[in-house]
C-alpha cells in the first residue's frame, strides 16, 4: 500500500466526527432558516467545532453550502429499469417519490433553487445530477420509441418537466403525504397520453 493510500485510509476518526458535527449543524441551520442562516458562527455554536477547525474543513462559505447539498442530495440508481416502457417509466417514478421523499430536503429545495443561481459551484452540481437523470431517463424513453409509443423526436428534457416537475412543486411545498398518489396520477396521465398520441400517428 503507498503512503498516500494508507493516509486515506487511516483518518483521523477525530476528523472526520468534527466534518460530520459541522455538516450536520449547516444542513438544520439551511432547513430551518434557510442560506442566510449558514453563518461561520452560526455553525460553529451550534457544531461545537472551533472556526478554526471548520476552515481546515471547508476554506470558506460557498465550500461548506456545496458540501452540504452534496451530502444531502438523494442519491440516484442510475440503472436503466427492465421490462417494457410503461414498467420502466412506473419504476423511474417511484425512485422519484423515494428520493424526495424526505422533509428535510424537500425543505431544502427552496435553499438549492435560489443559491444555484448565484454560485457557480452549487450550480455545476445541480446539472450534473439533472443530466444523470436526464441520461437515464432517455434510455427509457428510447424504449418507448422503440414499442411505437413515442415520436422519435420526442424531446427527454420535456418529459422530464411533464413527469418530475409536478413532484418538485409538490416537494417545495411540503405536501409529501400525497407525493406518491400524485406520482400514479401524473405516470397514468402521461402513458394514457403517449398510447394516444401512438394511436394518432397510425390512423393519421
Amino acid at each position: 500500500m503507498n503512503a498516500s493510500a494508507k493516509t486515506k485510509n487511516s483518518e483521523d476518526p477525530r476528523i472526520a466526527r468534527s466534518r460530520a458535527k459541522v455538516l450536520e449543524a449547516a444542513t438544520e441551520l439551511l432547513v430551518d432558516g434557510g442560506p442566510r442562516a449558514v453563518t461561520v458562527d452560526a455553525v460553529a455554536e451550534k457544531s461545537g467545532v472551533a472556526k478554526s477547525t471548520m476552515y481546515r474543513h471547508f476554506p470558506s462559505r460557498t465550500d461548506l453550502l456545496v458540501d452540504v447539498l452534496r451530502h444531502n442530495i438523494p442519491t440516484l440508481d442510475l440503472d436503466v429499469p427492465d421490462g417494457s416502457f410503461e414498467d420502466a417509466v412506473r419504476i423511474l417514478m417511484d425512485r422519484a417519490v423515494v428520493s424526495m421523499d424526505n422533509p428535510d430536503w424537500a425543505r431544502m429545495l427552496p435553499a438549492l433553487l435560489s443559491l444555484k443561481n448565484t454560485l457557480p459551484d452549487i450550480r455545476e452540481l445541480t446539472q450534473a445530477d439533472r443530466d444523470a437523470r436526464l441520461s437515464l431517463l432517455s434510455a427509457v424513453l428510447a424504449r418507448g420509441v422503440d414499442e411505437g409509443l413515442l415520436a422519435s423526436d420526442t424531446d427527454p428534457a420535456v418529459m422530464m418537466n411533464l413527469l418530475i416537475g409536478p413532484l418538485m412543486f409538490a416537494a417545495i411545498n411540503n405536501e409529501l403525504d400525497g407525493l406518491r398518489a400524485l406520482a400514479d396520477e401524473v405516470t397514468s396521465q402521461f402513458l394514457a397520453s403517449c398510447q394516444f398520441r401512438a394511436a394518432a400517428r397510425s390512423t393519421g
